[in-house]
């Protein structure tokens, strides 16, 4: 089955494409099923420049869609990305507590000091950097209510070469054991495959080491904004992915 767990539609402020286009191109394309994963950032600078969407409507402009396609084959899934989400955790759970939806991302885009790792940098990476990085994911899987975390490893996606982060290596160990232990899934994010940096995230050492922990529960999300994005490089997802020994979450009819 072809599955994306990432997607971005019209009610994200950054997305150029319509869910029902997007609709239409899954189901040409012999998808299963697509999540769409608008995004719910809530952090004070984000929200004067952005707003917030309005989700309601957003569920209501899915539901159609969500009919008219299940009987060809493709299942929608009503979802969020929310962006830093330990960071609001507090207003955050009381707002999701007031919306139906079916799939929720956790993500990072932020280090600490504010600086937006979703973006080209500025700057040098730094060790600190990464560590700040993975910590805040830490954080964010120990603490917050989700299902996926989203683009581990989404820091590097304008970078060339795969930067030295063996030193963050406990810390990643930690993300991981609370993954497992909390039943939320990896996701295997292939945007990089169409950036710089030109392979999967997590890195292939951080799969590894994930899977050699006894995780096996994973997403896969192209997180695409753009129509032309979806589907791209799909091709070259490891073939270990759809194998017997992974669960792929929402997969099961």
């Amino acid at each position: 089955m072809k599955v994306d767990h990432h997607l971005h539609a019209e009610f994200s402020y950054d997305s150029r494409i319509k869910a029902g286009e997007l609709a239409h191109r899954a189901l040409e394309l012999g998808y299963s099923l697509i999540a769409i994963t608008e995004h719910l950032d809530l952090l004070p600078w984000e929200l004067s420049r952005w707003g917030l969407p309005a989700f309601m409507r957003y569920i209501d402009h899915l539901r159609p869609l969500q009919s008219k396609f299940a009987p060809k084959g493709l299942r929608i899934i009503r979802g969020v990305e929310v962006g830093d989400f330990h960071r609001v955790k507090s207003f955050a759970d009381e707002f999701l507590a007031e919306l139906d939806f079916e799939l929720r991302l956790g993500s990072v885009h932020f280090l600490s000091d504010g600086t937006n790792v979703a973006i080209p940098f500025k700057r040098p990476l730094r060790k600190e950097d990464s560590e700040d990085y993975y910590k805040q994911n830490l954080t964010l899987a120990e603490n917050c209510d989700f299902d996926v975390l989203g683009h581990l490893g989404v820091h590097k996606r304008y970078l060339t070469e795969e930067p030295p982060e063996t030193h963050c290596e406990g810390v990643i160990r930690d993300i991981f054991s609370a993954l497992i232990s909390r039943n939320i899934a990896l996701e295997i994010n292939f945007s990089s495959l169409r950036k710089p940096y030109g392979r999967i995230l997590p890195d292939q050492w951080q799969i590894d080491l994930y899977r050699d922990m006894g995780g096996t529960l994973f997403s896969i999300g192209s997180d695409s904004h753009l129509l032309e994005h979806f589907d791209q490089n799909y091709e070259l997802l490891p073939s270990w992915l759809f194998s017997n020994e992974v669960r792929l979450i929402h997969a099961d009819p």
